[in-house]
């Protein structure tokens, strides 16, 4: 890999490349970054290939560092020879700077370090970009890329969740409450006169009144509420505590309505949806009705390993229309790429780069 005064003479995408490749293996990484990213990564196909070869190399440099073995006939053990190998004064380890140290050793410790490098770098983007792993790790139940869940509940009510999903449970005598901390789930709800079913997801309050409904929150800020039978109230969740504000803000969502809501507080007015479009998830397929391709791009990056990234700005408003299958989303892609005399560049196994 350049040293720091050779990057100061490669052309300046090549540096940019190094910048983002050092910080995606520091370990270091916000989730703004990790979008900014992305966005640098697919505006241009050049850059998709300065990536590629910064990669490549930082991985001959790593595959230079060799694992050194530790020759056992080189270590005296001073207290049965008597002899003093120390000629100079004991130091800090805070002083030692890494020009001190052996060769040998900053070879051994390239390799753990690599390894650790290697894999935040899957972790950050060959894992779907809507992942959260300490949601994951404290929730209740969650499932995996590509993956349906039915799970049924201590009350008789039933979770359905869909792909990259986590909830937990939280059960009282006086309240049955529900937190999605995101993805996509169907609640079919047991009644239970006294104790309310409510889904808490991204700052909304969902409070069943009725049977059937879902909850999508997929991370971009803005949450869909679908209610399949019967109704919900919906309510913004700081304000939900008020019974008084709650009652000037809650809005019932009623059987065949869909419920957006955005990350700056707003609820919309109820729009009504086509059910069976909207349950086709359950059966594996898509439907879209003349929506932008980044929004179908989306969907595509929950069902697969990796992440798909588009070129152009202008392509990401591309409109689409049609029923697609969730069992094969490269498949699935590969048909749109053809229907809008679109390229793909892969870089890698998991990473696919829509261009002109």
């Amino acid at each position: 890999m350049p040293s720091q005064t050779d990057t100061t003479k490669l052309p300046e995408l090549m540096q940019q490349a190094i910048e983002w490749l050092v910080l995606l293996r520091s370990g270091d990484i916000s989730e703004r970054e990790t979008h900014a990213f992305a966005d640098w990564l697919s505006q241009d196909i050049l850059h998709a290939q300065a990536f590629a070869k910064a990669e490549d190399l930082l991985n001959d440099a790593v595959n230079a560092a060799q694992s050194p073995r530790i020759n056992s006939s080189t270590i005296t053990d001073a207290n049965r020879t008597g002899q003093k190998k120390l000629t100079a004064p004991l130091t800090k380890p805070t002083q030692i700077s890494r020009r001190h140290l052996p060769a040998d050793y900053t070879r051994w410790l390239a390799i753990p370090l690599s390894f650790a490098a290697a894999w935040l770098f899957a972790v950050t983007l060959i894992l779907p970009e809507q992942s959260h792993w300490l949601d994951d790790y404290l929730s209740d139940y969650r499932t995996k890329t590509g993956e349906l869940r039915d799970i049924q509940l201590a009350d008789g009510s039933r979770l359905l969740l869909n792909t990259n999903t986590a909830v937990s449970v939280d059960y009282s005598e006086s309240l049955r409450h529900i937190t999605l901390h995101h993805g996509h789930a169907q609640f079919t709800v047991a009644e239970a006169a006294n104790r309310p079913f409510e889904v808490g997801s991204g700052g909304l309050a969902i409070r069943a009144l009725g049977t059937v409904f879902e909850v999508y929150n997929p991370g971009s800020g803005e949450i869909h509420v679908t209610v399949q039978e019967h109704a919900v109230a919906v309510t913004i969740e700081n304000k939900a505590h008020d019974k008084e504000i709650a009652q000037r803000t809650q809005i019932e969502v009623k059987e065949g309505q869909r419920l957006r809501y955005n990350s700056k507080g707003h609820l919309t007015t109820p729009e009504t949806v086509n059910l069976a479009q909207a349950n086709a998830w359950q059966q594996g397929r898509l439907f879209m009705n003349d929506r932008p391709l980044s929004e179908l791009i989306a969907e595509l990056d929950r069902y697969r390993t990796g992440r798909i990234f588009i070129s152009d700005p202008s392509l990401k408003n591309l409109r689409i229309t049609g029923a697609f299958s969730l069992a094969n989303p490269d498949e699935t892609l590969a048909k749109v790429r053809q229907v809008l005399a679109l390229q793909e560049t892969r870089l890698g196994s998991w990473w696919v780069l829509l261009h002109r």
